[in-house]
């Protein structure tokens, strides 16, 4: 399956004049023919700029598309605006249409299809509509739903099912995967960060919840590297002491015991250890005087989720976030 552009900008263009494209100009290489190591090389020549992630996602992409399809497989290509999904065969070998041919500014790459048939998206089950559901550009339709696209072409309705139970079953499933795994995607993200961008996007939570904050210089700062409060001078209370830790290894209960140690009785303690904490250092943390929150990468991030709408553009720059909106 193949998406048309965002909302299917591309669907009629190819409906009409019988082809499936990819957006994108890599000097007019042959990618039917190259390697996915080659495809990166070529991706990273045209887009400096680019993330690692996006180089690999997109290279993938463009690697399928060259290789995955071949003359004789089905595509299916679905269209917002009627409600579509478009089945066809592809007729042709992967080509590249120059800029001046193609139907947008940076040329294309693309391949004939033979549109044969459509299948009403109100015509599927639950379950299939789940199925091609996938936020991806280009992925393999399973063969179930395959089979359930060609017969609703024909007019054959789905397998009775308890449709109503179980669209709210499989939705509430999906919402709750997709959730945890945007979360395990964002913790990707924060274990690129350097120690200095990771300090400041614990500084950017404590503001997106309503405290003013200041960093502390490098190397003095005597175990502590943020100091948060109502004030932003750290003269009012809450006053909360930040330690954060950027690296693999777990904090044990001498760094733990270390930290405690340098704080005031009326301040409070948070240590964030994208690492972890050994259970000695949790029961250091318990056993303090004063409040000592730890924060470990799957906590912190989730925090951040949570207070990611109240963010500045100083914690958005660090890690950029998009919401995703699903039906209640």
């Amino acid at each position: 399956m193949i998406r048309a552009g965002k909302g299917g900008v591309w669907a009629a263009e190819w409906i009409s004049r019988g082809y499936i494209a990819i957006y994108w100009n890599l000097g007019g290489a042959d990618i039917a023919t190259i390697s996915k190591d080659q495809i990166k090389s070529l991706y990273k020549m045209q887009f400096p700029d680019a993330s690692r992630q996006v180089v690999a996602a997109n290279a993938g992409m463009i690697y399928r598309f060259g290789h995955e399809i071949v003359e004789g497989s089905t595509v299916v290509m679905y269209e917002p605006a009627t409600r579509l999904y478009h089945i066809g065969e592809v007729m042709g070998s992967c080509t590249f249409v120059m800029p001046e041919d193609s139907d947008d500014d940076d040329g294309s790459y693309r391949r004939k299809v033979a549109w044969k048939a459509t299948a009403s998206r109100d015509a599927l089950s639950a379950r299939a509509k789940h199925s091609l559901g996938s936020i991806s550009t280009l992925f393999a339709v399973s063969d179930e739903a395959l089979r359930e696209l060609e017969n609703a072409s024909r007019g054959v309705p789905p397998v009775a099912s308890s449709e109503g139970d179980e669209e709210e079953e499989n939705a509430a499933e999906i919402r709750e995967a997709t959730a945890e795994d945007g979360i395990e995607r964002i913790k990707d993200r924060v274990l690129q960060l350097t120690w200095e961008e990771m300090e400041q996007l614990v500084a950017g939570v404590l503001r997106a919840m309503g405290y003013k904050t200041s960093m502390t210089r490098r190397g003095s700062d005597g175990g502590r590297d943020i100091i948060a409060s109502p004030d932003g001078l750290g003269l009012e209370s809450p006053r909360i002491v930040v330690e954060v830790k950027h690296r693999k290894e777990t904090m044990g209960a001498p760094a733990l015991r270390s930290f405690i140690g340098g704080l005031r009785n009326t301040d409070s303690g948070l240590y964030v250890s994208t690492g972890g904490f050994t259970k000695d250092a949790m029961y250091e943390a318990d056993r303090a005087l004063m409040p000592v929150k730890l924060l470990d990468l799957d906590q912190f991030v989730r925090l951040v989720v949570d207070n990611y709408d109240s963010a500045d553009m100083d914690m958005r720059a660090i890690l950029p976030l998009v919401r995703i909106y699903w039906p209640a």
